[in-house]
């Protein structure tokens, strides 16, 4: 069957069985789901037409129609499945939904960029005063007074 052929076939059946199919696949789904399911089913159909024809048409595409409805609601169950027990599945096969927070290059500009660094290490890392202290090469009353400083200006910068 040359390739005008098959397209012509099809035509035809979808002229005289599309109503018939999105009727059918009514019975078991919404109104706009038994269109994709109408759609999906010439989709096959183009597909998979034997070279030789078929002898029943519209019992041919109402099987196919058949298949496309249980793979949706498989399809769904499926879904309804996964996120019904998304509680149970661990964190990390989850993914993360966003990227983390840079701290650093969400608050750059307001204050300067070494009080930032150390507020990010003591709010963000948890360090300690002498930790941060040994990381920005100062002491760790130099850092208590740099941390005041900078928190008041950020205060007074977003209005808390």
């Amino acid at each position: 069957m040359s390739g005008q052929e098959k397209r012509l076939l099809i035509e035809e059946w979808y002229q005289e069985y599309a109503r018939y199919l999105l009727l059918y696949a009514y019975q078991f789904v919404d109104y706009h789901s038994a269109e994709e399911v109408m759609q999906e089913t010439f989709r096959v159909a183009w597909e998979t037409v034997p070279e030789a024809g078929i002898e029943y048409p519209k019992a041919w595409l109402r099987k196919i129609a058949k298949n496309v409805i249980q793979n949706r609601v498989r399809q769904r169950d499926r879904w309804k499945d996964l996120l019904s027990n998304v509680d149970e599945v661990p964190e990390e096969a989850l993914g993360k939904s966003e990227d983390p927070v840079n701290v650093e290059l969400e608050y750059e500009g307001l204050i300067d960029r070494q009080d930032l660094h150390l507020l990010k290490l003591l709010a963000v890392d948890g360090y300690t005063y002498p930790e941060a202290a040994r990381a920005m090469d100062s002491t760790a009353e130099a850092c208590r007074k740099r941390v005041k400083r900078a928190e008041r200006k950020l205060r007074s910068l977003l209005g808390k």
